[in-house]
């Protein structure tokens, strides 16, 4: 669902930034970030972000029917936004991707457990129901989004060695790049 913290996660995970006031994703965009094996080998994830209001919902499907995993996110003091996620995300995500495909229900916005209003056993519960992993995070604060991934890398792999998250290297290609799409986007603006 809109405002449920997944463009400041990806954010997160790829920039290890987080924005206050992020704007709500159009259609959807594009990010990618490797993850380092002990053994050599490097994943590469492709992260497509979707919108999540319901006017996009027919659009978003083009999103995720090849895709290996899905992150489906909810805001942990947003009953509705897990509620959502169950009767309406899921069965989309399963129907249109492929039967393997590797499912992550993450309970975010976890710096605001004072005003939480769902379950976290009931989500953890669900989650097993259907062989999802189950991550609870903080974009705000970074809690949890590294080992999300980690998590996500090692079920796809199906390895239980030690992963590590390449950090430096990628993160200043991915703002060079960013910033050079701005710059063609609005050349008047200064950097």
């Amino acid at each position: 669902e809109s405002g449920v913290g997944k463009t400041s996660i990806i954010s997160q995970f790829v920039e290890q930034i987080f924005q206050k006031d992020q704007q709500s994703t159009i259609g959807g965009t594009f990010n990618t970030k490797s993850i380092k094996c002990s053994n050599g080998q490097t994943l590469k994830f492709e992260i497509w972000d979707t919108a999540g209001q319901e006017r996009y919902r027919a659009v978003t499907k083009i999103f995720y029917k090849d895709v290996n995993v899905a992150i489906l996110v909810y805001d942990i003091t947003s009953l509705s936004s897990f509620r959502e996620l169950q009767k309406y995300w899921v069965e989309q995500v399963m129907e249109s991707s492929p039967k393997n495909l590797i499912i992550a229900i993450i309970a975010n916005k976890a710096d605001l457990i004072e005003s939480e209003n769902v379950d976290e056993k009931e989500a953890r519960k669900y989650a097993k129901s259907i062989n999802a992993i189950f991550a609870r995070t903080s974009a705000k604060d970074n809690t949890g989004v590294d080992d999300l991934f980690l998590e996500i890398a090692k079920r796809y792999t199906g390895t239980d060695s030690e992963l590590t998250i390449e950090q430096k290297d990628e993160i200043e290609e991915y703002k060079k790049i960013r910033r050079e799409q701005h710059q063609q986007r609005h050349p008047k603006c200064l950097q």
